[in-house]
């Protein structure tokens, strides 16, 4: 068995941020990353749904259990089929792997793995329970953006119904909004996503394991958010960082200000315009419904970390 140092937790806001940062700090000598390994779809066999939510829908025995087997590296993975995967991916992730269980067994073979990283979102509303003995990232972005990148990606929030259930009666204003010819079931769902996950980040008491990191920053100042966050983990600052985080950030064309409609993770449209394009993506009426809202609610994160 692997005598690793306590894995290091990147989770947060879906769309914020959290695959560069992996991408960087995966990028440090002896640094592995687990890539979504409680994705219900292709992560963990014993995870059957996502966000789990320890102590609701989830005891916390069974989260831990499944989450000590992660990292002693005991878990077996499920093979991550999609309804649109061509017959060639299908065989491909029948004989090798996904995403998931490929960056899983990668980081179990590889010799030189002394610090493990687990890049999740799904790990959100665990972010209390792992902060209480490993270091928690969590990347958020402002609402607007958050919500033209769900439209974009034709992404709705389903687990909305279940997890409302674990927050106090009547805390959750956004459970009023309804989707319309005006407003879309993904704009809704980015909201009802980001109250949950404001009102959640609040009920957590004061930590020095839990850290926030701003996507918006990073995408127009990639170098000091990136430096920030590495003197939290007490990492050295090297230029091969800096570099890969100012290439992460630019992407391959410096013109391009739209990510493509189809690629989750846009490789060449520059990030410096990510929390803009919204405007080309959300109707007024969405936009409207959005300033109002965030005006009413003043989201503001606590402020241990920062």
């Amino acid at each position: 068995m692997k005598n690793i140092k306590k894995p290091i937790i990147i989770s947060g806001i879906p769309r914020s941020g959290t695959t560069p940062l992996g991408i960087v700090l995966s990028s440090i000598k002896g640094f592995s990353m687990i890539y979504e390994p409680f994705n219900a779809n292709q992560g963990i066999i014993d995870v059957q749904f996502n966000y789990p939510y320890p102590g609701k829908n989830i005891s916390i025995e069974q989260f831990q259990s499944i989450f000590n087997n992660l990292i002693q590296f005991q878990s077996s993975f499920k093979k991550g089929y999609l309804k649109n995967d061509s017959l060639a991916k299908r065989i491909f992730k029948t004989f090798f792997g996904n995403e998931s269980s490929l960056s899983y067994f990668k980081a179990k073979k590889s010799l030189s793995t002394d610090q493990l990283l687990i890049k999740d979102p799904f790990l959100l509303f665990c972010s209390k329970e792992l902060c209480l003995n490993h270091k928690v990232i969590i990347c958020y972005r402002p609402l607007m953006a958050l919500a033209g990148s769900f439209k974009r990606m034709k992404w709705d929030f389903k687990e909305f119904e279940d997890l409302i259930n674990f927050f106090p009666p009547n805390s959750i204003k956004s459970l009023r909004f309804k989707a319309n010819d005006k407003i879309s079931s993904n704009v809704v769902g980015a909201i009802q996503f980001y109250e949950l996950f404001y009102n959640y980040m609040n009920s957590i008491n004061s930590n020095k394991n839990l850290y926030f990191f701003s996507q918006q920053k990073f995408s127009t100042d990639p170098i000091e958010e990136i430096t920030n966050v590495l003197k939290w983990l007490e990492l050295e600052v090297s230029d091969e960082i800096i570099q890969l985080s100012q290439s992460l950030n630019k992407g391959k064309s410096s013109q391009i200000h739209f990510p493509d409609q189809s690629i989750q993770h846009d490789p060449n449209y520059n990030k410096k315009f990510s929390n803009e394009y919204y405007k080309l993506v959300l109707t007024k009426e969405e936009i409207d419904l959005i300033d109002a809202f965030v005006a009413e609610e003043r989201f503001e994160l606590p402020t241990f970390g920062l």
